[in-house]
């Protein structure tokens, strides 16, 4: 764009006061949107000139081209500083900025702005041969309309650091679930051996169970069902053998589990009675009869205990601060520029996130794990923001399932796990209200996978309310059961003006 300004700023000098950084054509429409930046202190100015600079910055387009003005006002701080040379490492240089963080950025912000990289040796020789020093000085004047002056320095290698991010396993999210002298396992007394060994030691609070581990686990037994089945070593005269599922729940949440008893234990069974407590012992692992991704329990051996007091931490595991996994895009779109005067008001002005999800199979009785979620945040009648991610699913799916979605084998390789990406969507949605067509199916299958990360489920609005379901219906896509096209479908819908 420099060539751009150049003529923009020698034609409308009294205009300087802003610049253009990006040109956004959308070939279908024959529109362009110019993004641009303002200094704060010229608010005022831009405002009571804004047509004027549209029509002075379309005046270097042809007259079919329908030409909008996004603007930014920025100021010159040193957290401002910070982003945009944040913003051009990543956007310009992935390598730099693969081991540069905002630890290794030095900033004095004044007059002018002095930016020190904090570089390894062998990448402050690839920075300079790459001239990053001249790229990002003129980066951070044409954005801050400042002059900047910016210089590397050599740091040595962290090499811990180093050690430890090739350990570390990158599939565990963070969360912020305990709070200081408070535990997450429950000690019950009373204990009496019931089959196998007694067990000892603490158990964990069953919600903390989201991963396939050995775990001890406490509550109330429920729902217990018995069924035969044909032991692989029965005993003389021995043709059928019993076996048990029921429900442990222990007020932070429930899970199911099996017994396969063996014949020395089988007389066990007379024990597992509704309403009892008891003290679990097995492995825990993904549930693929259900096939929703929830987590079942295996069980080795049980004891049976007096129901233990304790106090449940009301704390919700949130997601981290910064997004690790899947990251919101600004939403865009010449639909929504104010060229167009004879809008008519949206169906919808309420702040809403309109998500969609895609399961495994289109059988609403029995949809599989979710392998892609799409949400669309609307305001004002305004597109604002989308969040879109594939999600890795725990249990096989078959060629044709994969097929049927739309996928390649390669596509769901290396995606993040729903226990990365719904903490993400949490962060996304916090404070809005949540809608989606069909509003029943969606919301329990959203619902089912927040409780199973202990997270608070949002508030969901009946989509009907803004218009009858069969104009739904037609809004949504026909060819394609992707998330993101079709809750960007469902908004458009909702903030269309026609």
């Amino acid at each position: 764009m420099d060539e751009f300004n150049k003529k923009f700023t020698e034609r409308y000098s009294e205009f300087s006061f802003v610049r253009f950084i990006e040109a956004v054509v959308d070939v279908d429409n024959a529109g362009v949107l110019l993004k641009a930046v303002c200094p704060r202190e010229k608010e005022g100015d831009y405002n009571a000139a804004k047509e004027k600079i549209r029509y002075a910055a379309a005046s270097f387009f042809p007259p079919s081209a329908k030409v909008s003005v996004g603007i930014s006002f920025v100021t010159a701080g040193s957290m401002d500083i910070l982003h945009t040379v944040m913003d051009f490492l990543q956007s310009e240089s992935a390598y730099i900025s693969s081991v540069a963080d905002s630890e290794h950025v030095e900033i004095n912000a004044g007059e002018s702005v002095t930016v020190n990289l904090k570089l390894p040796s062998y990448v402050r020789e690839y920075a300079e041969k790459e001239d990053v020093c001249r790229r990002l000085k003129e980066y951070i004047e044409l954005r801050l309309f400042k002059d900047a002056s910016v210089s590397i320095k050599t740091v040595a290698e962290d090499v811990e650091g180093i050690r430890k991010t090739i350990t570390s396993v990158a599939s565990e999210p963070r969360y912020s679930y305990e709070r200081p002298g408070e535990g997450r396992t429950v000690s019950p007394t009373g204990r009496v051996p019931m089959c196998g060994e007694l067990i000892e030691g603490s158990a964990k609070y069953i919600c903390d169970c989201t991963q396939p581990e050995y775990a001890i686990v406490y509550g109330m037994l429920s729902d217990k069902r018995e069924y035969e089945y044909t032991p692989k070593k029965p005993v003389s005269g021995e043709q059928k053998r019993k076996f048990a599922t029921f429900f442990l729940d222990d007020g932070t949440a429930r899970i199911r589990c099996t017994w396969f008893p063996s014949a020395n234990n089988k007389d066990a069974m007379k024990y597992l009675d509704n309403g009892s407590y008891f003290l679990v012992a097995g492995r825990t692992d993904y549930d693929t009869h259900r096939g929703d991704g929830s987590l079942k329990m295996t069980v080795r051996r049980f004891t049976g205990c007096e129901r233990a007091e304790f106090t449940v931490n009301k704390v919700l595991r949130l997601a981290d601060e910064d997004y690790r996994f899947v990251r919101p895009k600004e939403y865009v779109s010449l639909a929504q520029s104010s060229l167009y005067v004879d809008r008519r008001p949206p169906l919808a002005k309420d702040p809403l996130v309109i998500f969609s999800l895609m399961t495994v199979s289109d059988n609403k009785y029995r949809p599989g794990e979710v392998i892609e979620i799409g949400a669309v945040k609307i305001d004002k009648g305004e597109i604002k923001e989308t969040f879109s991610s594939l999600i890795c699913p725990h249990t096989e799916i078959t060629e044709a399932e994969r097929a049927a979605a739309g996928l390649v084998a390669s596509d769901l390789k290396g995606k993040p796990s729903a226990e990365q990406v719904f903490p993400d969507f949490y962060k996304f949605f916090c404070g809005y209200q949540l809608t989606s067509f069909p509003s029943e199916l969606n919301a329990n299958l959203l619902r089912a996978q927040l409780e199973k990360l202990h997270i608070q489920p949002p508030v969901f609005i009946d989509i009907t309310k803004y218009a009858e379901a069969k104009r739904f219906k037609s809004a949504r896509l026909k060819n394609t059961r992707r998330a993101l096209p079709n809750a960007l479908a469902i908004a458009k819908f909702l903030t269309s003006s026609v």
